[in-house]
């Protein structure tokens, strides 16, 4: 099952509104768009999705994700085996293709 949620804009004002908690999020280059370009999840202890998308703006995990321009969200108590979830999803859908984004430092 997709990530669910509404979309919300790649921006500072939206994100410093993000979940400061542990989960998974997923970015998108279109908000209409079914296909996110980068799935990933924040572990907690100090590693929220807040502090993910952060850096993914600032451009700490490169510029395929720091011109994403839509976020979901979504907060799990087990995010590394919700990412692995909709990762594998992601990967059935799409000829066994990784997203866009994630591709870029596997």
């Amino acid at each position: 099952m997709p990530i669910s949620g509404d979309f919300h804009l790649f921006d500072d004002d939206h994100i410093d509104g993000a979940s400061n908690m542990r989960g998974v999020y997923a970015l998108y280059y279109q908000a209409d768009a079914d296909t996110p370009v980068y799935i990933g999840h924040a572990s907690g202890t100090g590693v929220t999705i807040r502090s993910q998308l952060r850096a993914h703006k600032r451009g700490h995990a490169g510029k395929c994700t720091q011109r994403a321009e839509w976020f979901k969200q979504e907060i799990d108590s087990f995010p590394i085996a919700r990412e692995r979830e909709l990762i594998d999803e992601y990967k059935r859908a799409n000829e066994g293709r990784l997203p866009r984004c994630n591709n870029v430092h596997s």
